[in-house]
């Protein structure tokens, strides 16, 4: 039981990490939008190019972010694609066969 229990927090740190990852990229893919925003923008000057350069920088920034927590996630969390969780497939295929 202790070990399910352990199991069952670990998927629910993951998922959380994930969901807070996906919540950075979001953040990231919203900056670089409004930057692009700029762009479209008639009568472009130098101000407007300037705010362009420093939301684009922003959303780099962002994206640099996402991609650090993403690996520390990896690196929380490797996936191990014959794992446990393939074999427990195992059982219910069997009887299903």
């Amino acid at each position: 039981m202790n070990g399910t229990m352990t199991s069952e927090q670990a998927t629910a740190c993951l998922n959380l990490a994930l969901e807070r990852n996906r919540q950075l990229f979001n953040e990231a893919y919203d900056l670089s939008r409004a930057a692009l925003d700029l762009l479209d923008q008639p009568h472009m000057d130098a101000e407007k190019f300037t705010q362009y350069q420093e939301k684009r920088r922003n959303a780099d920034r962002k994206y640099q972010e996402a991609i650090e927590h993403l690996r520390l996630i990896m690196a929380e969390y490797p996936v191990h694609p014959c794992s446990a969780a393939d074999s427990s497939h195992q059982p219910s295929d069997s009887a299903k066969g």
